[in-house]
């Protein structure tokens, strides 16, 4: 006779209902789940964020960065030279942010952000780089490695109104993420 206090502890799980998942729900990118399948991640940046929420994804690759590119004008010189004039906005968790206005001439975008980046003491090298319309804006990624220690990589994202927008801001998170 059982004893009515008889608390049940284990259940017979025979007729629940078993939840599988196939090879597409993990290898979908947070990329292309967010936005579409005819937008994916480099191969690279799919296989190590895969299985990613957005949030975690964005946080991971696109965090905000201590310095970054908050204005990128350029006017086309000789030569294939461009001539960029940039706003660089440092933050710190302790002071306020300090913008300065910086001028570079340099044959493009990518060269001119990583060579203020390295004059700010983040030096960062594109090994790989990718760059793609958005609806009505740009998304670039990049994979960056610290000048002198090539173990230090890691891939970055960033987006914009224009590619030029999409280089700076991903070159920050570039940056951001090797020196933290």
């Amino acid at each position: 006779m059982k004893n009515p206090r008889t608390v049940i502890m284990f259940q017979n799980t025979a007729s629940l209902p078993v939840t599988t998942h196939t090879s597409t729900d993990t290898d979908q990118d947070p990329f292309s789940t967010r936005f579409g399948s005819d937008h994916r991640l480099p191969r690279g940046l799919r296989e190590e964020s895969a299985g990613m929420s957005w949030p975690l994804f964005t946080a991971t690759y696109a965090p905000a960065a201590d310095i970054r590119v908050t204005r990128l004008d350029a006017i086309r010189g000789r030569g294939g030279q461009q001539h960029y004039s940039v706003e660089l906005t440092r933050t710190s968790k302790t002071t306020q942010p300090v913008t300065e206005t910086r001028n570079i001439t340099a044959m493009g975008p990518a060269s001119a952000v990583t060579h203020l980046l390295a004059e700010a003491g983040r030096h960062v090298e594109i090994l790989s780089f990718h760059q793609a319309e958005l609806f009505e804006a740009t998304v670039t990624f990049v994979k960056v490695a610290h000048q002198h220690n090539e173990n230090r990589q890691c891939w970055a994202i960033g987006f914009g109104p224009t590619p030029d927008a999409s280089i700076a801001s991903a070159l920050a998170s570039g940056a951001q993420r090797i020196y933290g």
